[in-house]
């Protein structure tokens, strides 16, 4: 019973994650063809990353690594242009990875902003000081257990958390012996949106 409830617990979670990458999906491919609503949505995910990058602490000595990198590459965009730091993003979608590199090529940040073809739940962490998860990844557990098991000690991660889901898949997979919850901050939509900063525990 435990075991069906828990799958059932990620699923409901992983399916939402899903839906929202696929409004994501349509909403930038939208965004990149109309100028006004381009605008709006950077505008918007704009207030979201510069709390991001001052809860972590960003700055131009950081390696960052953001996963779910999308058509429309927008936080590590500002990331770069806020902070000077290096980042490297990467997207599971050959086709996500060869728009938002023309993009990327486009506002001339190629040696900035590095795009990659890669999947967060193999993907290797081990060299970043900082990793932001979208909130449009799934599934999420695979991830965050691939984080786990092989980010630095004195890593700041940045988990985008969607009615309290990252918090419900550290509880289910018993994570919250590797991670804290730091802080947090609200997104502009409302309270059920939020970015935790999780720090790795150290062990005894």
């Amino acid at each position: 019973m435990l075991k069906n409830n828990k799958k059932h617990i990620l699923n409901t979670i992983n399916l939402r994650r899903k839906i929202i990458c696929y409004k994501f999906m349509f909403l930038e491919t939208l965004a990149r063809k109309i100028k006004p609503l381009y605008r709006s949505l950077i505008d918007y995910r704009k207030k979201i990353v510069l709390k991001e990058i001052e809860m972590a602490g960003i700055s131009s000595d950081d390696q960052v690594l953001f996963i779910g990198c999308g058509i429309l590459p927008s936080t590590p965009i500002i990331i770069a242009e806020e902070t000077k730091a290096k980042v490297v993003t990467i997207d599971n979608s050959m086709n996500a990875c060869k728009i938002a590199r023309s993009q990327i090529l486009q506002l001339g940040l190629s040696e900035m902003i590095d795009v990659r073809y890669g999947d967060g739940a193999f993907y290797p962490v081990d060299t970043f000081d900082v990793i932001i998860l979208a909130t449009n990844v799934w599934p999420i557990e695979q991830i965050l257990k691939n984080l786990s098991q092989h980010v630095r000690d004195d890593v700041r991660m940045i988990c985008r958390d969607i009615k309290n889901d990252i918090e419900e898949i550290l509880r289910q997979e018993k994570l919250y012996d590797s991670f804290s919850i730091k802080s947090y901050s609200e997104h502009p939509a409302g309270m059920d949106y939020k970015s935790l900063l999780l720090t790795k525990k150290q062990k005894r």
